[in-house]
């Protein structure tokens, strides 16, 4: 094991590319000669523009709004002119939303000066994310797709010269080990961040381990480790450095006849600031951000400050703590990591390996940042939705004739997705007014890619050259009982299946009577239920409201492909007030001895879950924690946007109703059986069991609005509770934004030691998409899943809960400037999801199945959920006879379905002829995945695949010329037994044959195809 130890340090884990003759001089090769005896401080000039926050995204760009001096226009503007004027002179360009709008209004011959500043590296391209995304709250699906759309933006508006090398991850409130796995894949060479939680950094430059390689996958292995440089003082100047117009800091003076002049002793400031970060790094390198939030609106001014700074250095000698003359550079990201490299190789300096991840942020003992898990879970469930819907249209529009046509309509949803994926949008921490904007922007793009899809679902339905006229929507009002298509006498719904496998899915759509028929166009009847609402929704105006869900079971839905059905309302007109109730004896047995709940007859709250015929002891509540209400000073954090701190008077969840329930109804039938039940007037949910569902348990909750007549901001959760559950104790895992899963120990974390100043908050984590428990003894483990990203936790053994809602009357004081106190119609919002419940076993060859394989296909279908796409079919040369003329009963873009462990991730228009292909393995090796072969060789049924060259996940670089900087490890910063272990092999050739690829578990193989 010492051998195997020392050979895997000594690991080349990159290479250096190298220059072609003739190529431009920018990336690594426009960085400066360094003296390798002195000390070289790397003065890194940036803007952070947030693309939203406290004003929109168009103020923001043009300045407008008030509130707050910014606008991008002026700062792109005034640092190409500065640039320009002084060829020593660098900028990092970040955000690629801004940069966007910003190229759309230039003339030719600023765009020409802009890609000569690219191609000699003034100007250089770092994250180039259309936004800079958040890592907790964000998908791997939307994390991916955004960086892929910004990077080829830049790269097809400003030629190779802007690919990135450098993750600029600056803002976002704390770090998730699958984004460095993300950034690695894409051949990005190191991530610089500034948050992570406080004792962490303090202990890192303590003891000179604030720069590690962070090991990205437990499955992947060298493929996914990253240089990570943790910022010394967050993004900003030093104190007294600040030279923008933003800023009070004086300006430099160097006239000694001045009596202004003050140039000498801001150098002494300066030195002394170098010297203690220096201290605190390894390399004869540091670097110093010279930026912060829209700085550089006068560029000018800044520049000529910094000019005078470094000038003073050359003309008069300054030397560190170890006796090495200091010398200042205008630098990037890019230069400094290569000089960091150059010198790591040449003295044989090793670095860390970090397993674990920065989750969750605090940035004191009472601050803990994982209240912005759940903030706005309205907005963060119509992310999810838009992920869905975008992932179902690129598909679509895939094929075709007019696919280029359509692929540039389908951009208003994948900007208007990958603006959500910002640190202040998918977060819910941004003003209203914003969150607001960033309703409207995702409203428009979800109408315009609807509509794409109805033109492009008419052509692949059509049996013959004239398809219907029937024009398809999506009910994105369902969930408040409302849809204007299905409240019609006749309506077609296509339910189209964006996964690679078949799959079946309940239909449920709002509705106004009780009888119907349900037919597809095979002419075969489905069977269907009518089911009440959750509510009447009687707090929302203007649109008339359905009594009743329509749901029937669309089953063995093709792969990449869609059925149709024909529904007709039978009593069309009629007045029904209700649907009638089992008995209440009958009410609290729901399924059968398979699958199924039972609820106590007493008081009507669940007892007991079963699946695949194993019982568990399951309870569950709705409660709410109060908020606390500080100062916001030291010790007495209000609990807001960002943070969640329970009142420390009164620190424990309360459940809204401790004796019985208020209303337990149930209703059964031949498609499910479902119990409502009313915790109180603002909580309600219904427990849901389908006849043809066996792996999991559906509840559905409404929640809000949050009573605050009380003065007390409120948290609600939904807590389970597991009897007779033996976990190891403290220990549950959670997702990676979607991904792998990782390990969380209460009270505890792996790199430094845990203080518990606040034990509910210091224990939340992300739940983008699972949160698991596992019984070591009965071999089972229990899984609850959600509809979007959460807050969740394990409060004590075999205690699960997610934090579904909140509300508080006062900002948590971190720049925001505002309670999260969201209204609408007069009142707190109100706000409805879902969770999915599943056990299984731990390992493979139990009586049960495996229970990661069902979790990880329940996600599947969860994050990439059948569309139903719907259409008024009522006038007279829309019958089901006329239609069924006209409509192919089913279609699928796929000629057979892919192995169950293995998606297509992606599959989009790239360019002419041409469509990106992502495949993903979907298991860990944890979890019983093993390699898979996916024959590419007539795979798609409207077109054939010529040629395909692999490529990084970016898309942007040939998987065969990707060459990355080479680090040795030196050992682990925490006990992850994958950190050196010989378990993980390296990347070596998968033996494709010419038609036929490998994929390792948890594996994402990119290829851009050429198509006929």
């Amino acid at each position: 094991m010492e051998f195997f130890y020392l050979l895997l340090c000594l690991v080349p884990i990159f290479g250096v590319p190298l220059r072609k003759a003739g190529e431009d001089k920018c990336g690594y090769e426009a960085c400066h000669a360094l003296n390798s005896s002195e000390l070289n401080v790397h003065l890194v000039a940036h803007s952070h523009n947030d693309v939203g926050w406290l004003k929109t995204v168009d103020q923001y760009y043009y300045g407008s709004g008030g509130i707050q001096f910014a606008g991008v226009q002026y700062i792109i503007d005034s640092v190409i002119q500065a640039l320009s004027a002084n060829p020593r002179r660098k900028f990092i360009q970040v955000e690629t939303a801004f940069f966007y709008q910003w190229w759309q209004k230039q003339n030719d011959r600023k765009k020409e000066q802009l890609k000569q500043l690219v191609r000699n590296g003034q100007f250089e391209i770092v994250g180039a994310g259309w936004s800079m995304n958040d890592e907790a709250a964000a998908h791997y699906h939307s994390i991916i797709d955004q960086l892929t759309f910004g990077i080829k933006y830049m790269e097809d508006t400003l030629g190779q010269c802007a690919r990135p090398k450098i993750g600029w991850q600056i803002d976002p409130f704390g770090h998730t080990r699958e984004m460095a796995s993300i950034f690695a894949q894409m051949g990005y060479d190191a991530l610089f961040f500034a948050r992570l939680d406080y004792r962490d950094k303090a202990k890192r430059l303590s003891t000179n381990t604030a720069e590690m390689l962070w090991r990205g996958s437990a499955n992947l292995g060298n493929d996914s480790l990253l240089f990570t440089h943790a910022l010394y003082d967050h993004y900003s100047p030093p104190l007294g450095f600040y030279f923008d117009v933003l800023s009070r800091d004086d300006a430099l003076v160097a006239d000694v006849k001045s009596p202004e002049y003050n140039l000498k002793q801001k150098v002494a400031n300066f030195t002394k600031y170098v010297n203690k970060q220096a201290s605190q790094y390894t390399s004869n390198n540091i670097m110093i951000t010279m930026g912060n939030d829209f700085t550089y609106q006068n560029a000018h001014y800044s520049y000529k400050n910094l000019d005078t700074l470094i000038k003073a250095y050359e003309d008069t000698e300054q030397f560190d703590s170890k006796n090495r003359r200091i010398r200042l550079h205008y630098s990037t990201p890019n230069c400094y990591v290569k000089a960091v490299n150059d010198y790591a190789n040449q003295v044989g300096l090793g670095y860390k390996v970090k397993t674990d991840d920065f989750i969750p942020y605090a940035n004191d003992k009472n601050s803990y940042w994982s209240g912005y898990y759940t903030s706005r879970p309205t907005q963060k469930r119509l992310e999810r939705q838009g992920n869905n819907l975008l992932q179902a249209v690129k598909q679509l529009v895939s094929t075709g004739n007019d696919s280029k046509v359509n692929n540039k309509r389908v951009d208003e949803l994948r900007a208007a997705m990958a603006v959500m994926q910002h640190h202040d949008a998918i977060t819910g921490t941004e003003k209203q007014a914003v969150a607001n904007d960033y309703g409207r922007i995702m409203s428009a793009a979800f109408d315009s890619s609807t509509d794409t899809a109805s033109e492009v679902l008419q052509n692949l339905l059509a049996k013959q050259a004239n398809p219907s006229n029937l024009s398809f929507k999506s009910c994105l009002l369902a969930n408040i009982s409302y849809c204007e298509e299905s409240r019609v006498e006749k309506f077609v719904v296509i339910v189209y299946n964006p996964l690679s496998q078949t799959v079946s899915h309940h239909v449920r759509l709002p509705v106004d009577t009780d009888s119907f028929t349900v037919t597809d166009f095979n002419g075969a009847d489905m069977k269907w239920q009518i089911t009440p609402s959750i509510d009447k929704f009687d707090n929302v105006p203007v649109i008339r409201k359905s009594k009743f869900d329509l749901v029937f079971f669309a089953e063995n839905l093709p792969p990449l492909g869609a059925k149709s059905y024909y529904v007709t309302n039978k009593r069309f007109g009629a007045t029904v007030n209700e649907v009638p109730s089992v008995p209440k004896n009958e009410s609290f047995v729901l399924g059968d001895e398979l699958t199924g709940v039972n609820l106590n007859p007493e008081t009507g709250f669940l007892v007991s879950l079963t699946l695949h015929g194993i019982s568990l002891n399951v309870g569950q509540q709705l409660m709410y924690y109060h908020g606390a209400m500080g100062s916001n000073g030291p010790n007495n954090r209000t609990s807001g946007a960002y943070v969640f701190r329970p009142d420390p008077k009164q620190p424990n969840a309360k459940p809204f109703n401790t004796e019985l329930l208020t209303n337990v109804t149930a209703y059964k039938g031949e498609v499910l059986d479902e119990v409502h039940q009313t915790f109180a007037d603002t909580a309600k949910q219904i427990i849901r069991v389908y006849k043809n569902v066996k792996d999991h348990v559906e509840i559905d909750w409404l929640v809000g609005p949050i009573d605050v007549k009380d003065g007390i901001g409120k948290e609600i959760i939904s807590r389970f509770e597991l009897g007779t559950f033996n976990p190891t104790k403290g220990t549950f895992f959670t997702d990676s934004n979607g991904r792998e899963l990782l390990k969380r120990v209460n009270n505890y974390r792996e790199t430094f030691e845990y203080t518990n100043e606040e034990s509910v908050a210091g224990n939340y984590y992300p739940i983008t998409s699972s949160l698991t428990t596992i019984d070591e003894i009965r071999r089972i483990e229990v899984t609850v899943l959600t509809d979007r990203s959460q807050g969740g936790a394990s409060p004590e053994d075999g205690k699960m809960e997610f934090m579904l809602h909140r509300r508080s009357l006062k900002d948590d004081g971190f720049g925001v400037g505002e309670a999260l106190n969201e209204i609408e119609f007069d009142d707190g919002v109100r706000v409805r999801g879902q969770h999915f419940i599943t056990l299984g076993s731990t390992k493979d060859g139990d009586n049960i199945p495996r229970a990661s394989k069902i979790r990880r296909s329940i996600a599947q279908k969860k994050i990439l959920a059948p569309w139903v796409f719907i259409a008024d079919a009522s006038s007279e040369e829309n019958t089901f006879n006329k239609l069924k003329e006209k409509l192919k009963p089913q279609f699928s873009l796929l000629k057979r379905a892919l192995p169950d462990q293995i998606q297509i991730l992606t599959l989009e228009r790239w360019a002419d002829n041409q469509i990106l292909l992502r495949l993903e393995h979907v298991l860990e090796i944890t979890e019983g995945g093993v390699s898979q072969k996916v024959d590419l060789n007539d795979l798609f049924a409207s077109f054939k695949i010529t040629e395909w060259k692999e490529m990084n996940l970016a898309a942007n670089s040939k998987l065969g010329e990707i060459s990355r900087m080479r680090w040795t490890a030196s050992g682990c910063l925490s006990g992850a037994d994958y950190c050196d272990s010989n378990e993980i092999p390296p990347r070596v050739d998968k033996g494709d044959r010419a038609d036929e690829i490998t994929l390792r578990p948890m594996e994402i193989r990119t290829f851009i195809v050429t198509i006929q």
